[in-house]
């Protein structure tokens, strides 16, 4: 019977993987850069170019997981939000309005989660990668968080006032964009994600205290990983040493870790949590030499153990990587299996 790439990851839940860590390069836009012919402004509009990307990508890298996205900027922009692809990358432009009072949340936009903008074309790329990997293979579905979703959708200042200045309001808020990915992600499964990828970039504690962390983002995020019947892998940037504990304790599968944490650290304060990272993606992968790759992917499982471990970078694959340093990184990987 062939051990799966989905067997692995299960496993690496129990600490009992059987040949080498799961292997989650964050890839998503890097293989759109690099695997199809297409501007990125076309492709994210066409589902069979990104299962194509992907399954182009996976099978020439050799890595684990099927990412099943070409940017997160679909959430926004089924809320309303301006999308502009540009030569740097997806852009999104905040709604213009204000949100001060209950009547503003009333008035909040409320998208059909399965109809709305490019939704459908997630799913339908949701769909077809899970049919190619037959149950075999992780199949990863992304939406962000609601506390980065909001700061998406409206103004970035304008949340982080309310943080302070109108928690009422910010917590009504928070309440209905968590309702609505709770609906997506629910139609992600349905489709054949049996991974969701969680990221919540902007809850990082360089950008709000660890107690507003407990108060506004960690029961959505319980609310999420509580009622989704797939895994979660929750990724948070920056250093999160603050709010570790809150992260394990938003239910989360897998905690993956950016890459200014030390791993050694984070496996001290989590003996029995997953782990994921946290290679370096632009001093390793992008500008780095092979050696340089090697040592930044030994490292990582040499200092978070290969027991309850998902190799991953750090954050995004920068998209003009060079191919060479992400063969490296899976293949030294493979070859370091469990360790010594």
């Amino acid at each position: 019977m062939t051990y799966s790439a989905m067997d692995r990851f299960n496993d690496a839940l129990l600490g009992e993987p059987k040949d080498h860590v799961p292997l989650f390069p964050m890839i998503a836009g890097w293989a759109a850069a690099n695997f199809s012919d297409l501007p990125f402004s076309e492709l994210a509009l066409d589902p069979k170019g990104i299962v194509n990307v992907q399954i182009k990508a996976k099978e020439s890298m050799g890595y684990d997981a099927l990412w099943a996205y070409a940017d997160p900027l679909y959430i926004p922009q089924a809320f309303g939000c301006r999308v502009r692809f540009l030569e740097t990358g997806p852009l999104v432009d905040p709604l213009s309005m204000t949100v001060t009072s209950m009547e503003d949340i009333d008035r909040f936009p409320s998208p059909d989660a399965r109809l709305e903008g490019r939704l459908p074309l997630i799913l339908e790329t949701v769909k077809d990668l899970s049919a190619y990997g037959g149950g075999d293979l992780p199949v990863l579905g992304l939406f962000e968080g609601p506390f980065t979703t909001a700061c998406r959708i409206l103004e970035p200042e304008l949340i982080m006032r309310m943080v302070y200045k109108n928690q009422e309001i910010l917590e009504a808020l928070l309440d209905k964009v968590t309702e609505f990915l709770l609906a997506f992600g629910t139609a992600l499964i349905e489709n054949g994600a049996n991974i969701i990828f969680l990221p919540e970039p902007t809850a990082s504690a360089s950008m709000i205290s660890p107690s507003m962390f407990r108060q506004f983002v960690l029961p959505r995020l319980k609310n999420l990983t509580e009622k989704l019947p797939v895994p979660c892998i929750l990724h948070i940037c920056g250093d999160t040493s603050p709010n570790l504990d809150a992260m394990r304790e938003s239910g989360a599968k897998v905690l993956s870790l950016d890459q200014c944490m030390d791993l050694s650290d984070a496996r001290a304060a989590l003996p029995q949590g997953v782990l994921g990272g946290n290679v370096d993606p632009i001093n390793s992968l992008f500008m780095g030499s092979k050696e340089q790759v090697v040592n930044d992917t030994l490292n990582c499982l040499r200092t978070a153990g290969t027991g309850r471990f998902v190799l991953m970078s750090g954050c995004g694959v920068p998209p003009k990587t060079p191919l060479e340093n992400v063969k490296i990184m899976i293949k030294t990987a493979k070859d370091y299996g469990l360790g010594p």
